[in-house]
């Protein structure tokens, strides 16, 4: 991944992630199309390219980042601190 991706404005670069969810969410990661991602985010495909070398670059980011919204989640909502499995799933 291209640092040059963070100084985007913010909006643009929700606009490629959000793009880049909705492909691999709506598809196999081998049919998702960066060309799509590219369209529906209001870039080129090449600029796509600069910013994520290649589909693999783009998908590791989005994983991490879901990752992370994940544990940030189970730690506000203390999900960890009880046995029960049954307030685990109330407090998620």
């Amino acid at each position: 991944m291209n640092d040059k991706f963070f100084q985007l404005p913010a909006q643009k670069q929700k606009r490629i992630l959000n793009a880049a969810y909705k492909a691999f969410a709506q598809s196999t990661y081998k049919k998702a199309s960066m060309s799509l991602i590219a369209y529906e985010s209001d870039v080129s495909k090449s600029l796509l390219f600069y910013y994520f070398k290649n589909k693999q670059d783009l998908y590791l980011y989005l994983w991490t980042q879901v990752i992370e919204m994940t544990r940030k989640t189970i730690q506000a909502y203390k999900t960890l601190e009880t046995d029960d499995f049954f307030e685990m799933l109330r407090r998620m």
